[in-house]
């Protein structure tokens, strides 16, 4: 019991919950689970992102029971790896799709007030 709540352990909680959040969001976005739910859409990604965090830290909890330190801080780092590459991909991916709505639309980019 008392391994539960190393810090390593606390911190393989919060990054399993948060890089599976994320995943959740991208199966949903792939899949099309939100396509053509119009208001609804966005609450239906969501929620996949929500299923796939509870049931990472549901399996979290049994992993970090069953498995040593030292492999739980090297899943932590294998996690913040991953964590930083889903960041930086969904970072990419809205400076794209900036760019072409200043593309599609370049007077709304440099119009000023008079």
């Amino acid at each position: 019991m008392k391994k539960l709540i190393k810090p390593a352990s606390l911190v393989f909680f919060l990054l399993m919950t948060l890089v599976f959040f994320m995943v959740g969001i991208y199966a949903a976005g792939i899949l099309g689970a939100g396509k053509g739910q119009m208001l609804a859409g966005g609450a239906i990604v969501f929620m996949w992102g929500v299923s796939f965090a509870i049931i990472a830290f549901t399996s979290s909890l049994f992993m970090t029971y069953a498995l040593e330190s030292a492999t739980i801080v090297k899943m932590n780092w294998f996690l913040v790896l991953s964590l930083l590459l889903l960041s930086a991909i969904t970072y990419f991916r809205y400076q794209q799709r900036e760019q072409a709505k200043m593309k599609e639309n370049p007077q709304k980019a440099v119009s000023k007030p008079r």
